[in-house]
């Protein structure tokens, strides 16, 4: 069974709690619920990597985790575990939390919930940086190469001060789309030449959409994970 890696946004318009008479986020949930639900066709579980909230407040669980267990749970799956990591973890913790991961659930399908910078107009959350537009931009070409390099090469300083909610739980699953460190392909995938077959030893982008209508850059994505 192949595994898949679905980076879902973590806006809080997703939530009951914060949906409003109009549900401005009933396309992007919905889009969000596809993915998922494409990723692991027939249910199933996942494990959760979220970031922790940049001001905590009270008990409640982050902002990302409530997100991502919902959408998960509009889907139809469950959630096999979460894996926290502090919002500005540097890129070594990050590496070292995305390990552990592989190590302790090899076979999962994963979530990472998280966001692009909100920083991306006048009216947005952090106000405008035109330097949100370049991070961003180096963000998205990363997950549509499944290029877990290009993912750790974000700076987490940058990322900061650009209020880009998604760079430590994206680094995490960075170390997840590198191949087999002996190219090797898995077990009972026999591979063949051209573009590599879901499983092969390669993450590969399957699907992709962005948005950013209040300033915030959101990103759905579907990879395959090698």
């Amino acid at each position: 069974m192949s595994r898949a890696l679905v980076v879902v946004p973590s806006a809080p318009m997703l939530l009951p709690e914060y949906t409003g008479r109009t549900d401005a986020a009933a396309d992007l949930r919905a889009c969000a619920v596809e993915a998922l639900g494409s990723a692991v066709p027939g249910g199933g579980s996942v494990v959760l990597v979220v970031a922790t909230d940049r001001e905590q407040r009270g008990t409640r669980a982050p902002l990302g985790e409530r997100v991502g267990r919902h959408l998960v749970e509009l889907a139809g799956l469950d959630v096999a575990d979460v894996v926290v990591v502090p919002w500005d973890a540097s890129v070594a913790d990050c590496v070292a939390a995305g390990e552990s991961l592989a190590a302790t659930h090899p076979d999962a399908s994963v979530v990472v919930v998280a966001d692009g910078s909100a920083r991306r107009g006048e009216k947005a959350p952090g106000h405008l940086d035109e330097r949100s537009f370049a991070l961003d931009e180096a963000l998205v070409g990363a997950l549509r190469a499944a290029d877990g390099e290009a993912l750790l090469a974000l700076d987490a300083d940058l990322a900061a001060d650009l209020l880009v909610h998604g760079r430590a739980p994206l680094q995490v699953a960075a170390t997840l789309l590198r191949p087999a460190a002996d190219g090797s392909a898995p077990a009972g995938d026999e591979g063949s030449g051209g573009a590599p077959a879901t499983g092969s030893g390669t993450a590969r982008c399957e699907a992709l959409h962005t948005e950013d209508p209040s300033g915030v850059l959101h990103v759905v994505a579907r990879l395959t994970l090698p």
